[in-house]
């Protein structure tokens, strides 16, 4: 809908539109505190009914923001993140933020250089869900001072003035130690990438409190989080002396427990006769797997939708309850975990 003349709608038409001044109608569109939650709705609402586009070059120009979010994640192949990005894409959407978004692939080289290419562009604020350490946080802080949101990181950054949003690390692993060795396993072999590049080491730490609690057997697997990294792990495992290797891995991604599924079956070992899994994420093809997977199920949507929203309420200077949301899992129990083989 054009404005008076035949021109593009501005700021003046929803104001005129409402009844309410320009200045009210600015704080609203620009996710600005001074205005009620109920007229920034209204506000928002008339300006899409009469088809009113900010011009963000004029904006950028005004108040040197650019109105775009950088998520940068580890890894684009794993699904988990998939539904993390589309949670956080809805919510500056909504805001009208624009997302870019980029992979590491686990390279700590590549995420020091996408951060830098972020702030070469300019963006108002960072999602980082870290390969390991919190260098890229500290940099993108020391250089820019603007909101940052850690992804899955729940340890690292503590001195660095950042926000988090994370799974329970702790009580996911203490769920899955607690469930194979009710079950019986007495073997026990974590999947965990290698310390320095861990980005949530507490689950490590975690899992070996809680096999030495319960008297149990436990092995780390170190590996770079990748299928091609991990399939060579897993293989030299699985083909210890039946009475040395572990009766049970948990991983800290289904993404990877289908990787021991595969592993597993090169050793000519049955889930869960003799192998017993368990994942992390319960990704739609999960309970599709033969057997289906036991997993840790967690609201992937909400880890985006959570650290968009924490971003924009520093960038709009609103209070916020807490600058770290942790997320609960729960352990859904399926067809790969059984008794140990006797």
């Amino acid at each position: 809908m054009a404005g008076p003349g035949g021109n593009a709608p501005t700021q003046h038409d929803v104001a005129r539109a409402l009844g309410i001044s320009v200045s009210a109608v600015s704080l609203a569109l620009n996710d600005r505190s001074g205005v009620s939650e109920d007229l920034r709705a209204r506000v928002r609402q008339t300006a899409a009914d009469l088809g009113y586009r900010p011009n963000t070059s004029a904006v950028a120009l005004r108040t040197r923001r650019s109105r775009t979010i950088g998520l940068l994640i580890r890894n684009l192949s794993n699904p988990f993140f998939l539904d993390v990005i589309e949670g956080f894409e809805t919510v500056c959407a909504g805001s009208g933020y624009a997302l870019i978004t980029a992979s590491s692939h686990y390279d700590l080289r590549r995420e020091t250089e996408l951060m830098r290419t972020f702030i070469a562009r300019g963006v108002d604020a960072l999602a980082l869900a870290p390969v390991g350490g919190s260098r890229a946080a500290g940099e993108w802080h020391r250089t820019t001072g603007r909101p940052t949101v850690l992804l899955n990181a729940a340890r690292l950054g503590r001195a660095l003035p950042v926000m988090r949003t994370h799974v329970d690390g702790v009580a996911a692993v203490e769920q899955a130690v607690g469930h194979l060795a009710d079950l019986g396993h007495r073997r026990l072999a974590l999947l965990s990438a290698p310390r320095r590049r861990s980005p949530d080491p507490e689950r490590a730490d975690t899992f070996l409190r809680v096999v030495a609690e319960r008297r149990l057997s436990g092995r780390i697997l170190e590996t770079e989080l990748t299928a091609a990294a991990a399939g060579p792990t897993l293989d030299a495992e699985l083909a210890r002396p039946r009475r040395s290797r572990a009766t049970a891995v948990i991983t800290n991604s289904d993404h990877l427990a289908h990787v021991v599924y595969a592993a597993a079956a090169g050793q000519g070992l049955r889930i869960p006769d003799d192998l017993s899994v368990v994942g992390h994420d319960d990704l739609p093809t999960s309970a599709l797997l033969a057997p289906p997977l036991t997993t840790l199920a967690v609201d992937r949507r909400t880890i985006g939708v959570t650290a968009a929203g924490l971003l924009l309420d520093a960038l709009a200077d609103r209070p916020t309850a807490t600058r770290d949301v942790s997320l609960p899992a729960t352990l859904l129990v399926r067809g790969s975990t059984a008794p140990p083989p006797r």
